[in-house]
């Protein structure tokens, strides 16, 4: 690798070789060291329950740039353990600091351009941007306050069109639409719904996620319910939903469960890097190195949760990977990644030059300075859930029993007529439910 001197004038004068070597040694010691422990927190959760991971995270003291991404992580966690009123206060900071940082400010970028790309305030991913409002819903929700679950779907349908781009899925949700549909199907916004189904359709199919059995059928429902004739005989063309389904589906005092079942971790984040000697004069006269953030490849059997209804058993079916989805955000970065962290190496090569034309051990020690400092960016909110599935049935039953990996079957009373939200996760035991009556009026 070979880089040309005449650069000096673009490391700021205030970073002395000395300085930067105590930095590097304080990024080492301190930021290295966190999120290490974070990404090991995040895949304990296999094993160990929400609670006692909850209480692990909550000894570590965040810097500052990290709290938007640590109250992420609490609140995913707080959810998950049922004390939603923290969850949403949490989650509630972490959207509005991601607000705050969705603009990065000069002195951070500098930062990040000098020494390494961890010198920036977590100011979230496109997913992480849309994703904290679906969690935010759902607390809100299981907290027995519709009308606020609301209020952050409609927000959540802003962010994604904020974010949408022409040749790319990075920021939009499946899970987010189909959260708002559930939503406004609780609040009798058939209306509403049918276009959150389509949009949560429209992009599992963009993914080349097969659509669900209950997807297509909600599509069918809703078209018949609000009289939309031509698409109704459209989707049961299309579909091959027969009328015996439909009729079972829109039965009056049937009962309906909107199911949703988080499975697995998403994956950490790691580093990956590598070490190149840069030649001047025909000699190897210094190291540099070159680190960038990956998601390794994992192979992971996604489970299903169940619900047994009479002599049937439904299981939930995967609406969202959000693996898939959170390595589109990296692929969609990785370019602006790539040029900052060339462009540093360049900044870096000059510091060491011009430290060796002082004193050749100030060289040295600031070709060390450069090499341990170097570190790729491999934060990210890893205590989501690897997989957001969905089932909805339709039944006039007076009850139902709920099974999920770490949940022992559990049985849920249905009055004629009821809706129930029900969520569960592969690593918890509790059994998260809303449960809304037949109004009387």
């Amino acid at each position: 690798m070979s880089l040309t001197k005449g650069r000096s004038t673009l490391l700021p004068s205030f970073i002395s070789y000395r300085s930067f070597l105590v930095l590097a040694l304080l990024l080492l010691s301190g930021c290295s060291v966190t999120h290490k422990k974070v990404n090991q927190l995040s895949q304990s959760l296999n094993t160990n329950s929400p609670e006692a991971v909850l209480t692990q995270l909550q000894t570590i003291k965040p810097k500052e740039k990290d709290r938007p991404l640590f109250n992420l992580n609490i609140g995913t966690l707080q959810f998950l353990s049922q004390d939603y009123p923290s969850a949403i206060t949490s989650l509630t900071l972490a959207k509005e600091e991601m607000a705050v940082l969705y603009a990065t400010s000069i002195t951070e970028n500098i930062g990040a351009a000098t020494v390494n790309e961890t010198m920036r305030s977590y100011s979230g991913t496109p997913s992480d941007l849309v994703m904290v409002h679906n969690l935010l819903a759902l607390s809100y929700l299981f907290n027995n306050d519709p009308d606020s679950a609301r209020v952050e779907i409609l927000q959540a349908d802003i962010m994604m069109k904020k974010l949408i781009k022409k040749d790319s899925n990075s920021g939009q949700l499946a899970s987010a639409h189909l959260i708002s549909a559930v939503i406004y199907e609780l609040l009798d916004e058939q209306d509403n719904a049918l276009i959150s189904y389509k949009f949560a359709a429209e992009l599992m199919q963009a993914r080349g996620t097969p659509l669900t059995n209950d997807i297509k059928l909600a599509l069918t429902r809703l078209s018949k319910e609000l009289g939309i004739l031509d698409q109704f005989d459209q989707y049961k063309s299309e579909f091959g939903i027969s009328d015996e389904q439909i009729e079972k589906l829109t039965a009056k005092n049937s009962s309906a469960l909107y199911f949703i079942h988080f499975d697995g971790v998403v994956t950490s984040k790691k580093e990956v890097s590598i070490m190149v000697p840069s030649y001047h004069d025909n000699r190897n006269d210094q190291l540099i190195r070159i680190a960038m953030p990956s998601y390794p490849n994992v192979v992971r059997n996604i489970g299903n949760a169940t619900i047994d209804v009479g002599e049937q058993d439904i299981r939930t079916s995967e609406i969202e990977n959000v693996n898939t989805i959170a390595r589109e955000d990296l692929d969609a970065e990785y370019p602006a990644i790539l040029l900052a962290t060339t462009s540093r190496a360049v900044l870096k090569y000059d510091a060491v030059k011009n430290a060796e034309k002082k004193d050749p051990l100030a060289g040295f020690i600031m070709n060390v300075a450069t090499v341990l400092s170097e570190s790729a960016d491999v934060r990210s909110w890893n205590m989501l859930p690897a997989s957001i599935q969905y089932a909805y049935v339709s039944t006039g039953e007076d009850n139902v029993a709920i099974r999920a990996r770490r949940l022992a079957k559990r049985k849920i009373a249905l009055n004629p007529g009821s809706k129930h939200v029900i969520l569960t996760s592969s690593i918890s035991d509790k059994l998260f439910h809303y449960q809304q009556e037949k109004s009387i009026y």
